[in-house]
């Protein structure tokens, strides 16, 4: 007699039902809960497409129901989700109970109280806030702490290129390369955690990423989290270790976090991205520079400044055209790229002439760097592609109350000196 009243009143106060088909993964029913909070209709569209948290779900049985918890960071919104297992007309389907409860978990609050409700990641939380005060990439190092693996490598799309960021806990270093988007990073953006919770083995796609980075291809990745923000496409991976912490691999709350975070971060660079960087390269363009000059380098405990200018880029434009001369440009900011850190900003100045400036740092810091960037240059041009880059420099060194525009000046100098002693005969000095 009085059914429809009941049922009225437990779904008000469950959420909403969710069935799945385990076959095609196709919603073959929601109720109203999912079709006002989504404003789709749900049924006839697979979950994985429709519903973001779908991919977080644990491995499920018909013995046993598996609570768990999941972020849906496109409508912003916290479910607790109780899922099963049941066989109907010799056909398998999942059934999820879904229980909406943001308003006890509200993404407004300060994340401290947020991340209170989580007390295994307590101390994760406390680091990660440290770390991710300035950029969202240093996460990774907390990262390599939290699961005991030792390199971590985020990749991140912008529009036809995809740069991959590198940490390497051994010596505490970060690495950045640009690499052309194509069919072998199309597959390693489009990567997904399985129903298992088991994380994709590292593939041969991958593995072609990583010789290109200059990394190890015969190690074992794991993918922590993939997605996509503000129209940019972005994947995390770990790379294996016998101690790694596999239990926490698994761990649905960490995930969600880990994907709040990175999310949080991409949209927030990406409000200034564009007017900070160049298109083509990806480093810091001359309006960041010059910004900076103003606001620190001018005012800094000591400075390392290197004077860079690609050699032969006219010739490389007129020979073979010009996007043999955007390959050379690229080859020559990447080799920047692998070394610029917080303190070690890399910027290209216009044409084919790059710039580094290292904040407060040793004298024997920026000899090291130097060491460092020119073993990157020449792994880079080991490569097979015909190009072949040579990058005059100067690099002078300042400290205590230095002059920023003399030392300018005097790199300009040593770069223009470097320049004649790299020229062949016959070449052009500019």
């Amino acid at each position: 007699m009085f059914s429809s009243e009941i049922g009225k009143f437990i779904s008000d106060k469950v959420g909403g039902i969710l069935v799945v088909s385990v076959e095609s993964g196709q919603i073959v029913y929601a109720d109203k809960f999912f079709k006002e909070r989504y404003e789709i209709p749900l049924t006839g569209v697979t979950a994985e497409d429709a519903l973001m948290w779908f991919d977080n779900c644990p491995q499920l049985s018909e013995e046993n129901s598996v609570e768990w918890e999941s972020i849906d960071t496109d409508i912003r919104r916290f479910y607790k989700i109780e899922s099963g297992l049941f066989s109907k007309d010799e056909k398998q389907y999942q059934i999820h109970m879904v229980t909406d409860i943001t308003e006890y978990m509200s993404l407004n609050r300060d994340i401290t109280k947020y991340m209170s409700f989580f007390k295994k990641l307590s101390g994760f939380q406390t680091a990660v806030l440290e770390r991710l005060s300035s950029t969202y990439y240093e996460l990774l190092p907390m990262l390599t702490d939290y699961f005991s693996t030792k390199k971590a490598y985020f990749m991140l799309q912008r529009n036809e290129n995809a740069d991959v960021i590198t940490y390497n806990k051994t010596d505490k270093t970060y690495s950045s390369d640009r690499v052309k988007m194509s069919e072998v990073m199309e597959k390693t953006f489009d990567c997904r955690i399985n129903e298992n919770i088991c994380f994709e083995a590292f593939s041969d796609e991958l593995q072609e990423v990583m010789v290109l980075t200059g990394s190890d291809s015969s190690s074992e990745f794991r993918m922590i989290c993939s997605g996509s923000v503000s129209g940019q496409r972005y994947a995390l991976y770990l790379g294996v270790e016998p101690k790694m912490d596999e239990e926490s691999l698994k761990e649905p709350a960490l995930l969600s976090v880990i994907k709040l975070y990175l999310e949080n971060g991409i949209m927030r660079e990406k409000l200034i991205y564009d007017s900070e960087h160049d298109s083509l390269t990806g480093l810091y363009n001359k309006g960041k520079y010059l910004s900076m000059v103003e606001s620190e380098y001018q005012k800094l405990d000591s400075i390392g400044i290197f004077n860079l200018d690609v050699n032969n880029l006219k010739v490389m434009n007129d020979t073979y055209g010009h996007e043999a001369g955007d390959k050379l440009l690229i080859k020559a900011a990447n080799s920047i790229r692998k070394v610029t850190t917080n303190k070690v900003h890399g910027y290209r100045m216009g044409g084919d002439e790059y710039l580094m400036v290292a904040c407060n740092v040793t004298e024997d810091e920026v000899n090291n760097l130097k060491e460092r960037w020119e073993k990157e240059l020449a792994r880079l041009n080991t490569y097979d592609d015909g190009i072949n880059c040579v990058i005059a420099v100067g690099v002078v060194y300042g400290e205590k109350e230095y002059d920023f525009q003399a030392l300018m000046k005097k790199a300009d100098e040593l770069m223009y000196e470097d320049k004649k002693r790299k020229k062949k005969p016959g070449e052009e000095i500019r």
